[in-house]
């Protein structure tokens, strides 16, 4: 019985912790997160420009997707 609450607390603390993810969004320069809503619709999108200027718009839900700017190294 211990074992399938702890089983059960564990696999809880990763669905936070997934979420709070999600939540958080880019944290670097050249990051896209798109954000969808349950039909697979583009609802929302938060990025970092590789300037590091941050830039958002929409709805930020669960369902998310991360892709990259092809950012020039500094010189």
């Amino acid at each position: 019985m211990r074992k399938h609450f702890a089983l059960g607390l564990g696999l809880a603390a990763i669905a936070v912790a997934g979420a709070a993810f999600a939540a958080i969004g880019p944290t670097g320069p050249g990051q896209i997160y798109t954000y969808y809503d349950d039909a697979g619709a583009v609802v929302g999108r938060s990025s970092i420009r590789c300037d590091g200027t941050p830039e958002s718009w929409g709805k930020f839900t669960k369902n998310y997707d991360v892709g990259y700017y092809l950012c020039d190294p500094e010189p």
